[in-house]
């Protein structure tokens, strides 16, 4: 067995996996399993979506999914581009059959973490956007945790 399989007498894992995904000026900590796969940036289908934080659409697998700027969607500057610029197909945890996934734009490779219960330490961090849950700081660096509800919420709203 692993180590990062081990678990507690309760059955509670005791590391969760999860990935650091770069944006333009922040960092977002997201669990391993709402990420489906992170694909290199691709032309997006346009859509008639009333802002501009919806990019436009993926088409991943055969299922068109709506691209986001987690950026412009926090009110905050458009990164430049980037030739290391990545989308992440999130999964939706609203199981709504007519969005079951949607993408983010990053701006690099997610990097894997193995985080215990007591790894991330709460911090005070200016600049917080609506969509943005917690900061928190693993290992020296500080990242925000999203409130995912939220954004799939607000997306499906927009479009």
């Amino acid at each position: 067995m692993s180590e990062n399989q081990i678990t507690s007498a309760d059955n509670k894992p005791e590391q969760v996996d999860c990935l650091l995904v770069p944006l333009k000026d922040r960092n977002l900590i997201l669990p391993n399993v709402t990420v489906a796969e992170v694909i290199p940036f691709s032309h997006l289908l346009t859509t008639n979506a009333s802002t501009d934080w919806i990019l436009g659409r993926l088409d991943w697998r055969g299922t068109l999914v709506p691209a986001l700027c987690y950026e412009l969607m926090s009110g905050q500057a458009a990164p430049a581009p980037n030739p290391d610029a990545r989308f992440i197909i999130v999964n939706g945890v609203n199981a709504n059959p007519q969005m079951p996934f949607y993408a983010i734009l990053v701006q690099g490779i997610p990097r894997l973490m193995h985080v215990g219960e007591n790894d991330l330490q709460e911090v005070e961090a200016m600049g917080m956007g609506q969509f943005d849950k917690v900061a928190v700081t693993f290992e020296g660096v500080t990242a925000m945790i999203p409130d995912l509800d939220s954004v799939e919420l607000q997306v499906q709203a927009t479009l």
